[in-house]
């Protein structure tokens, strides 16, 4: 453990915990020259502050415009996993994937992926795909939102 800093007064000399962003005093400090100190969380990268009072504040309401965005990645989010996970549930047992000109100078690759164990596995990672885009959609809870008074 590092000595407490240079600068530090008469008053801040006490344990400290070396971090990452330096050292830092430990929790539970006097108050000193009437502002309360920060317990500081060592266990984290990088160490994260909390209120002195141990409940952390509440994030600000969320505005239209960023709701919208929240709402618009979602949507975007659902549609990527399920377009994806249904073109992987399909594309195996096409002929797309059987007479692929690119692995024709590959024999051992194309008689692997011809197997119909690997089709199943490509085909079970779509149906995945597709199972957590629907529980993207379905876990989205909008954040609490400011009422404007009538």
């Amino acid at each position: 453990m590092d000595p407490a800093p240079k600068h530090a007064s008469r008053q801040h000399l006490g344990s400290y915990i070396d971090s990452p962003n330096g050292s830092v005093p430990v929790a539970g400090e006097e108050k000193t020259n009437g502002v309360e100190t920060r317990s500081v969380s060592t266990t984290e990268f990088p160490a994260t502050c909390s209120p002195a009072s141990g409940v952390a504040p509440s994030p600000p309401p969320a505005t239209a415009g960023r709701l919208w965005l929240m709402r618009l990645w979602v949507v975007i989010r659902v549609a990527f996993f399920v377009e994806l996970g249904m073109v992987l549930v399909v594309l195996p047992w096409t002929r797309a994937w059987t007479e692929n000109s690119l692995l024709l100078a590959y024999p051992g690759a194309r008689f692997f992926l011809q197997n119909n164990f690997v089709r199943g596995v490509v085909s079970g990672l779509g149906f995945l795909d597709v199972g957590f885009g629907v529980w993207e959609a379905i876990r989205y809870k909008e954040p609490f939102r400011n009422q404007k008074p009538s």
